[in-house]
């Protein structure tokens, strides 16, 4: 996993045309707001946009330095404090949603954009960005830095029918009916005793 450093010199291009660079540990909005992100804020956020979702895989990653040993409070501690970044930058924060008794996933959309951003500021980037997607779109072309826009495969796969909700409440309702029919039976046996 140590191949993230690979990514520093990319942008990523996430839902309401944030940027995020990190080279420069930042998300940059569309109106330029930047928030600037933590190490451990960068590593999570990297690992999500590249369809990591499991929770050992993320802390073992995130908090290499301690060996993934760490509290669970640390675990969902950074992913609120990564939830508030998005928000700082417009995005909601269920776009990282939470899988259950696995992990999280990033469930926004991600674009890999060729910019050097360790050359740009974060408006040069902007402008270049939003150049490059109204040449995208046919509105105009672009002139300036040359800007190749795919999109980053993102794991996405399909929730698989355990994990699904009906099937969550389905596995309620007969526990309880379970137990309920359990304590009946132990009651009528101990009537019969007496």
């Amino acid at each position: 996993m140590n191949g993230l450093k690979l990514n520093e010199g990319k942008t990523f291009l996430l839902d309401k045309n944030v940027m995020f660079l990190p080279s420069k540990r930042r998300l940059v909005s569309e109106d330029n707001r930047v928030v600037e992100l933590t190490e451990n804020n960068y590593r999570f956020l990297s690992l999500l946009l590249t369809g990591e979702t499991d929770k050992q895989a993320i802390i073992d990653f995130v908090w290499q330095e301690q060996n993934g040993s760490v509290s669970e409070s640390s675990y969902y501690g950074q992913l609120y404090l990564l939830r508030k970044a998005l928000t700082a930058c417009g995005l909601a924060e269920s776009l990282i949603k939470t899988i259950p008794r696995k992990g999280v996933r990033y469930t926004g959309t991600v674009k890999e954009v060729s910019i050097d951003s360790n050359t740009m500021s974060e408006k040069e980037v902007s402008e270049t960005l939003s150049g490059a997607l109204e040449a995208e779109s046919g509105q105009e072309e672009l002139h300036g830095a040359e800007v190749e826009v795919r999109p980053t495969p993102v794991q996405r796969g399909s929730a698989e029918w355990y994990q699904s909700r009906s099937w969550n409440v389905f596995v309620s309702v007969l526990a309880v009916i379970a137990v309920c029919w359990i304590t009946t039976l132990i009651f009528a046996f101990l009537f019969l005793l007496k």
